[in-house]
């Protein structure tokens, strides 16, 4: 990059952390979610806007998309205290697992009643499962995470990149073998692999960082070697194609447990990660693409509506003694937000299936659209509800 771009570069990126300071101020106002508002902003500057960020360089949106999701895996890894497990574990793998499994079926069996191709149906179905972690932890952030539900949410939140990634492997399964000649255990094989992998390099991440962490001083900053390990950990993940951010929290949830010093240590990552969600944001909305859905108009309002219906019905199915009473009708609705994720779905099915890709892909980045702005209202809403709810019974 030459000087003159080198600053335009560094003005743009000042201004993109001014405007999060500004809608910072702005959501707590208006009573909106601070996520929504960045990814609002984003769109104002992309092409169809303003088109203010043609100076990103190439591959920086996939950077910063990366980096952030390190980090808020580690995070929600070492949310995973001995006192977290103990207390609300069972409960977070039971709830998780029904949402999960009940929109995939909401979702899946309502497109095929509608006459969708069936194997759309299943592909869209597993990929409805799927939840933004980014958007549901700054949502949390803007209210008090210390709260059980507050918590409880964190622990979904964190198994449902691994549950995810199972149910659309078996949906990927399902399909090949549907498709005549095409039918395959590899999606399965490659999802013991991307799992295991990430398991395995997380675990060991985890211990070699906590180790160091335990042989520092208490008064000797961390924040170096952390991030050594979390980037080193992010890139043999890439490396080895095996999940990074599922990688992340493994390497958070051993930390957490083994390090002595965890709570400082923690407190020193949270510092830096702010930035990077506000620049995550912006640019994720610079990025949707809004005329996406046009052609296919019909099933994407039929998957939006379904998915809702899941969440919902999912969380209504949980048995009272594995969650809060009274959120059990609101705690599906809370997981509404989606994006990279559900994506990246879209794009391994129709590399898989190139007969579904003109459906699936569509479909996917519009209702990531849909989703990821008006999912983490719907989420603050219910998160409101809950607070007076417990305010209500307090007096």
């Amino acid at each position: 990059m030459q000087s003159e771009s080198v600053g335009e570069f560094f003005i743009l990126l000042g201004s993109l952390f001014f405007i999060g300071l500004v809608v910072s101020s702005l959501a707590k106002i208006l009573a909106i979610p601070r996520v929504t508002l960045l990814l609002l902003s984003g769109v104002a500057l992309s092409p169809i806007g303003f088109n203010a960020l043609s100076h990103i360089p190439p591959g920086w949106l996939s950077f910063i998309a990366d980096f952030t999701l390190l980090i808020i895996g580690y995070l929600l890894g070492a949310r995973l205290t001995p006192e977290f497990v103990q207390r609300y574990a069972k409960g977070v793998l039971v709830s998780s697992t029904i949402i999960t499994l009940i929109t995939c079926i909401v979702v899946a069996l309502g497109l095929i009643m509608v006459g969708v191709n069936v194997y759309v149906s299943l592909i869209l179905g597993a990929i409805a499962a799927a939840t933004d972690p980014a958007a549901m932890i700054d949502v949390l952030h803007q209210r008090d995470r210390s709260s059980e539900f507050g918590k409880t949410l964190e622990g979904i939140v964190a198994m449902d990149d691994v549950l995810g990634l199972l149910v659309f492997s078996v949906a990927l399964s399902i399909v090949g073998y549907l498709d005549q000649g095409n039918g395959s255990f590899e999606p399965l094989f490659d999802m013991v692999y991307e799992v295991g992998g990430a398991i395995v390099l997380g675990a060991i991440a985890g211990y070699v960082s906590a180790k160091l962490l335990n042989a520092k001083r208490q008064t000797q900053p961390v924040i170096v070697e952390s991030l050594a390990f979390i980037l080193l950990l992010g890139g043999t993940a890439k490396y080895f194609d095996v999940s990074f951010l599922l990688a992340a929290m493994v390497m958070g949830c051993v930390v957490v447990n083994v390090a002595d010093k965890a709570a400082d240590h923690l407190h020193e990552i949270e510092e830096i990660e702010q930035p990077f969600l506000v620049l995550f944001f912006i640019m994720a909305g610079a990025s949707l693409n809004l005329d996406a859905g046009a052609s296919i108009a019909k099933i994407l309002a039929i998957f939006v509506l379904l998915r809702i219906v899941g969440r919902y019905v999912g969380g209504i199915l949980i048995p009272p003694s594995y969650t809060i009473a009274h959120t059990r009708h609101i705690i599906g609705l809370t997981l509404l937000p989606q994006a990279g994720v559900a994506m990246g779905m879209a794009l391994v099915a129709a590399n898989q299936f190139p007969q579904v890709a003109n459906v699936v892909i569509p479909v996917a980045i519009s209702a990531t659209v849909f989703f990821e702005v008006i999912g983490p209202i719907i989420t603050s809403k219910c998160l409101d509800y809950e607070a007076k709810h417990n305010q209500k019974s307090a007096e």
